[in-house]
């Protein structure tokens, strides 16, 4: 399968993440794909946002789904790296990047009834970006996907207190790939899930070194957060000056 690379969050080590910028960067630069991470506003509203919570991103307090889309502006997510910037919509995400970047879109939550699913599933509709967007989640909110948007790629996140192995969840809710984290898997593990025809990403790579460790084991696409670094590495590497 091709090698790629996804910007997790955008160019996040450099740069405020999950905000516009990061994301135009790492377009600028070359990623394959961006990741970023959708949340419910108090008004019901989607936004992104990794965490749950204001301390460590923002300037302020509290529990994120507490504000209102209108009251998360007022906050600055750059405040830890000298900048000022504001949340970001997912809506205005697929404005400005729809279609000229893959969207790996993180699911932190569903809403009631799945509500976060079919609102999602309306951008994709309307920016015509189904070719252009995958949902990665957990078995909650797979479950979720498959009852709401089974047309949209999903793939599979196994966290360490799942009792569900990585391979048995693709395969229960229907997965076109799957998305490791470090130290959750091997070769063999790898060379099972291309011989099932899936795809296979990983959390995290962010040097040289890694990159090349983790591409030669077989992983497909790599999350980074360094898609400075990784444009220097795709431009060395024969794996990629062979893309016409």
């Amino acid at each position: 399968m091709e090698k790629k690379f996804c910007a997790h969050r955008g160019l996040s080590a450099l740069m405020p993440e999950n905000t516009l910028p990061a994301f135009a960067a790492a377009l600028a630069l070359g990623a394959d794909e961006i990741e970023f991470d959708v949340r419910l506003t108090k008004d019901l509203k989607l936004i992104v946002s990794h965490d749950g919570t204001l301390e460590r991103i923002s300037d302020g307090e509290g529990q994120l789904s507490d504000f209102t889309v209108q009251e998360l502006r007022k906050l600055n997510i750059g405040i830890k790296k000298g900048w000022q910037v504001s949340f970001c919509t997912v809506e205005e995400v697929f404005a400005q990047f729809a279609r000229k970047i893959v969207f790996n879109i993180h699911l932190k939550e569903h809403g009631e009834d799945g509500y976060l699913v079919k609102e999602l599933l309306q951008l994709i509709e309307k920016y015509d970006a189904y070719d252009f967007v995958y949902f990665a989640a957990s078995p909650k909110e797979l479950e979720w996907l498959l009852r709401l948007a089974p047309q949209v790629k999903r793939v599979a996140i196994q966290l360490p207190n799942d009792k569900i192995s990585i391979d048995e969840m693709a395969l229960k809710y229907k997965c076109s790939g799957v998305q490791f984290w470090l130290d959750m898997f091997d070769e063999p593990l790898i060379n099972k899930l291309h011989e099932a025809g899936l795809f296979c990403n990983l959390f995290y790579a962010d040097d040289a070194e890694n990159y090349y460790k983790y591409f030669k084991m077989g992983i497909d696409t790599l999350l980074t957060n360094r898609m400075d670094l990784a444009a220097h590495f795709k431009s060395q590497n024969k794996i990629f000056q062979s893309r016409k």
